[in-house]
């Protein structure tokens, strides 16, 4: 008998998308149920021993716009994000990115959800600083970067890709100009033989959906699930089988959406299921975003 709350015959959940994350990793845990590709958002995301995250989530993306905007030459960064308990975080995910840098944060500006005027948080995170890393949702961020421009902010200026899709580019318009931009997955933009498979389902099941990384992580689970069964000729899908053969990975090669994937390493707590610990850098250019270079940029969360 399974589980209150896990159904007879359930090999894995993949690509879950969701606030309550720990509500469900608990349930899958009972059940020993793997949970591959989830959107890590909670601290379990990256703890739960049936977790199989493929990006470094909110945390390794705003270590990783730190880090960017250390390479392009900032070495004082101030931070502005929402404020709430994730908000709150974002300093030391910002100190964690620039470690082995000489970049310094000077400190974290929360801005509250329901602020009807940005002005003069942005006028404090202008202060003194010549880079700015944005950690909040995309209709924040863009009032925010306008509030900004229209300070005549010429700091660089630092988001996560979810933050500027491209209806958001098109919103900005000038203002979105050189805007840098850190992403746990191959931007849709970069092309690649991924993105392109992706393009294709997108197009033939679901052509309505929105293209975003929010979708590319529901794809490039369900991607990376079926070619590690098939690399393994796995018949056995029980749900025992998949969470030890998911937990075996060395350099498993995904698909160019991600780096090559290695779970059967034993990592530090609190991250102990970080496996992908590193994001690729890009700029929008033209409205556009286009790759910085094409490395993976890694020892983001330590």
């Amino acid at each position: 008998m399974r589980p209150a709350g896990v159904r007879e015959n359930v090999s894995a959940t993949i690509g879950n998308n969701s606030n309550f994350g720990e509500a469900i990793l608990s349930v899958l845990e009972r059940g020993g149920v793997a949970s591959i590709g989830q959107l890590p958002i909670t601290q379990q995301d990256f703890a739960s021993p049936v977790a199989f995250p493929l990006q470094a989530g909110s945390a390794g993306m705003i270590a990783g716009a730190a880090k960017l905007l250390a390479s392009q030459g900032a070495t004082a960064i101030a931070l502005a994000a929402v404020d709430s308990p994730a908000g709150a975080l974002n300093e030391q995910f910002a100190n964690a990115g620039l470690a082995a840098t000489s970049a310094k944060v000077l400190g974290l500006t929360l801005v509250p959800i329901e602020a009807p005027d940005y002005a003069s948080y942005a006028a404090t995170v202008a202060r003194g600083s010549d880079g700015i890393l944005i950690g909040m949702n995309s209709d924040q961020a863009g009032r925010f970067v306008q509030s900004l421009k229209q300070a005549g902010a010429s700091q660089r200026i630092a988001l996560t890709v979810g933050a500027v899709p491209p209806s958001m580019v098109i919103r900005l318009g000038a203002a979105s100009q050189g805007l840098l931009v850190t992403s746990p997955f191959r931007p849709i933009e970069a092309g690649g033989a991924s993105n392109a498979q992706y393009l294709a389902d997108m197009k033939a099941y679901a052509p309505r959906a929105k293209k975003n990384v929010f979708s590319q992580g529901g794809w490039v689970a369900v991607e990376t699930f079926v070619r590690v069964m098939k690399a393994r000729k796995i018949t056995d899908f029980s749900p025992a089988n998949v969470l030890d053969v998911m937990g075996s990975l060395e350099d498993f090669d995904a698909g160019d959406m991600i780096p090559p994937l290695t779970t059967n390493t034993t990592l530090p707590a609190p991250y102990n299921r970080l496996f992908v610990n590193k994001v690729m850098f890009a700029r929008i250019q033209n409205g556009q975003l286009a790759l910085i270079d094409e490395e993976w940029h890694g020892g983001l969360i330590q």
